[in-house]
Order: C-alpha cells, then structure tokens, then sequence
C-alpha cells in the first residue's frame, strides 16, 4: 500500500491497530490458559469480549469507508507476547503470575489508549465522523481497562507487602 496521503497513514495506522486487537485478544486468550484459576479470570474474559466489539467496531470503521484492512502487524504486541510466553516458561508462582498479568494488560491497554487517539483526532480531520464515534467508544474502553488494571495492581501491591 503506498502511503501518498494522510488518509492512507490513516487507514495504515487504522490497520495496525485491527491487528493490534486481534492479536491482544489471542494473547488475553493465552494469558487466561494460565490464570483460569486466578480471580483474575472474570475481569479477562471480560476484557476479551470487550475486545471483540472493539475488532468489531474497527471492521465497522472499514466497512464504512468501503476498504479492508491491510496486513499491518503489530509488532509491539507481537513483543509482549514473546514476553508473556517467555516469563511463562518460568512455570512462576500464581502470585507472580497474576502481578506479571496485571502489569503485561496494563501496558496493552496504554499502549491502545495512545493508539485510539491519534485515530480519532485523524478520523476528524478526514471527516470521518463516525468512524471517530466508534475510536472514541474504544478509547474509552481502554481507558477503562487501564484504570481496572491500575487499581487491581495497587491491590495486588499492598496484598504481597503485607506478606513481606
């Protein structure tokens, strides 16, 4: 894909980040393998249906500008995979498991935090009003999981301080 234009690094960057969910949501998958017994459970299952409707949303913001996604891999999460398999291979108790988790999904979700809004400040510009609507529904998502993960990692923090 040449990227003439801003609304072809729009639609570049539109399609990292569709990648970017479906990977994040193949690795909540693999991370719930290891912490289906974890209270953490409950809060990443529904972190993966909320990743869903967000792949879901984006193929809406394809779907209405008439295109499909380009192969756009992302890497960043392609990274933090390796990480999680890596530490995993560790076979790590269950408390570090769960703290590695907390902090491994509070960098996902920053990390599409960033991403979500310069896509919605470029859908704007490029007058794409509600494809923007549906970036924002994500972002706030996003924002959402980063704040469930920032206080569960605070509770988790003072948990092992206070077997320390």
């Amino acid at each position: 894909m040449p990227l003439d234009n801003p609304a072809d690094l729009f639609l570049y960057e539109l399609s990292g980040m569709y990648d970017a969910e479906r990977r994040s949501n193949q690795l909540v998958g693999e991370i719930l393998g290891r912490t289906e017994q974890s209270p953490l459970a409950q809060v990443l299952r529904a972190q993966q249906q909320q990743g869903q409707q967000k792949i879901q949303n984006l193929e809406t913001c394809f779907a209405m500008m008439e295109t499909e996604p380009d192969d756009v891999p992302s890497l960043a999460i392609d990274g933090m995979r390796a990480e999680f398999q890596q530490f995993a291979a560790q076979e790590p108790a269950m408390e570090a498991m769960e703290i590695f988790t907390v902090d491994a999904e509070n960098r996902l979700a920053h990390l599409g935090i960033a991403g979500y809004q310069g896509l919605i400040d470029k859908a704007l510009l490029m007058g794409e009003v509600q494809c923007a609507q549906l970036l924002r529904t994500n972002l706030v998502q996003q924002q959402e999981n980063a704040g469930t993960f920032e206080r569960i990692s605070h509770e988790l923090g003072q948990r092992v301080a206070m077997h320390i």
